[in-house]
């Protein structure tokens, strides 16, 4: 059983918690916030929705917010504790560093196993639910607001233009569409005879997307290497993607929509096709980048938030009144470093450089010599 004085502690870190989660999420969720109601206003649609999106959004937004709220509750609980001098008669009483440190663990392992079990269902339902919504939201625009004789740049990176459409969009003639490239391919441009707008669902997310069907066409595709820098295509049918909504609709990727399970079969299926393909090591790393981040993220949520709670305790216990250190400026160093060389590790990784585990763990490795460095010379005898 806690000690009254523990007890005490771990009730004085909620509040700060609660108010520090609040704040991030709501932070973050700016953001995304602008882009939700352009698309709600532009299409209409009731405000109510509105509250869903951002819901949903919020609570993809926690394992991100946990661990921040983590690290500046407990700076600011044990900060305001050592102004009051509560901390110096704690330990004039006989409280050790550990003792002290035991509720603010006990918390960090409660809010850890609670955001991986978050991480494990709940998250991913919620972005699956938000990307559902935005494609409905957002079909109905390209079935309403293409035009015959206009141009349509409603889905980000794409023009569209048609002599003649028929039906709100459902049938169209002599279709010209230009699409921005990636990487080494500078330019898409596809035109058709006719192309008809169609529905079609996920059966594994259950999520609509809304394709342009083009029938007797060509597509030419304009790369950035001189050997073969034209590529021209011929076809009697192709599905086109659309999915209007800019950046709003990136925010969720598929690997996001996976539970823990899902992302490692998809990662021993993809192992597989690998080894079926004969790819090299490098390569093989670069096809599964994003889905082992993600599951090895969501494993290391828990643990981050446990080093930022020793970060914060050793950073936050003041020698008493008057005696002060920048414990702010410090948190704030201490944050940069790590998603300095978490970002850094991330483009590495993407590039088969770097293992998936390595990035994501070595900087919360790093944070954890560093807090175990400042607890260990936490002066607690003067």
């Amino acid at each position: 059983m806690l000690k009254i004085t523990q007890r005490y502690l771990a009730v004085n870190f909620i509040a700060p918690f609660t108010m520090s989660l609040f704040f991030f999420v709501a932070f973050l969720l700016t953001f995304q916030l602008f882009r939700i109601i352009k698309i709600v206003i532009s299409k209409g649609v009731e405000w109510t929705l509105v509250f869903e999106l951002m819901g949903h959004i919020a609570i993809s937004f926690i394992p991100m917010a946990v661990p921040l709220s983590c690290l500046f509750a407990t700076i600011y609980t044990l900060n305001k504790l050592s102004e009051d001098s509560e901390i110096v008669a704690m330990r004039s009483f006989g409280l050790t560093k550990s003792k002290l440190f035991l509720p603010f663990l006990i918390s960090a392992l409660f809010i850890g196993a609670c955001v991986y079990s978050l991480n494990n269902k709940v998250i991913p339902a919620s972005k699956t639910q938000f990307k559902n919504t935005i494609v409905i939201l957002t079909s109905r625009g390209v079935l309403t607001d293409i035009k015959e004789g206009q141009f349509f740049t409603e889905v980000a990176g794409v023009t569209l233009f048609a002599d003649t459409v028929i039906d709100k969009g459902r049938k169209m003639y002599n279709v010209f569409i230009q699409q921005e490239g990636k990487g080494n391919l500078l330019e898409q441009v596809v035109t058709a005879k006719e192309g008809a707008l169609i529905k079609m669902r996920n059966d594994e997310w259950s999520v609509p997307s809304v394709r342009l069907h083009l029938t007797n066409g060509t597509i030419v595709k304009r790369f950035k290497d001189s050997e073969k820098n034209l590529e021209k295509i011929l076809f009697k049918e192709y599905d086109f993607p659309l999915a209007s909504g800019g950046a709003v609709n990136n925010f969720v990727t598929k690997d996001g929509m996976r539970t823990n399970s899902e992302l490692r079969k998809e990662i021993e299926a993809a192992t597989k096709r690998a080894k079926e393909q004969k790819l090299s090591k490098r390569d093989t790393e670069v096809s599964m980048s994003k889905t082992k981040l993600e599951l090895w993220s969501r494993i290391n949520t828990p643990i981050q938030c446990i080093v930022f709670v020793l970060v914060g305790f050793a950073l936050g216990i003041k020698h008493g009144r008057g005696k002060s250190k920048n414990t702010s400026g410090r948190a704030l160093a201490v944050l940069l470093s790590y998603y300095t060389i978490f970002f850094l590790g991330v483009s590495l990784a993407r590039k088969g450089i770097v293992p998936a585990y390595v990035v994501v763990f070595t900087p919360t490795i790093l944070a954890a010599i560093v807090g175990g460095y400042f607890y260990k010379k936490l002066d607690w005898a003067s």
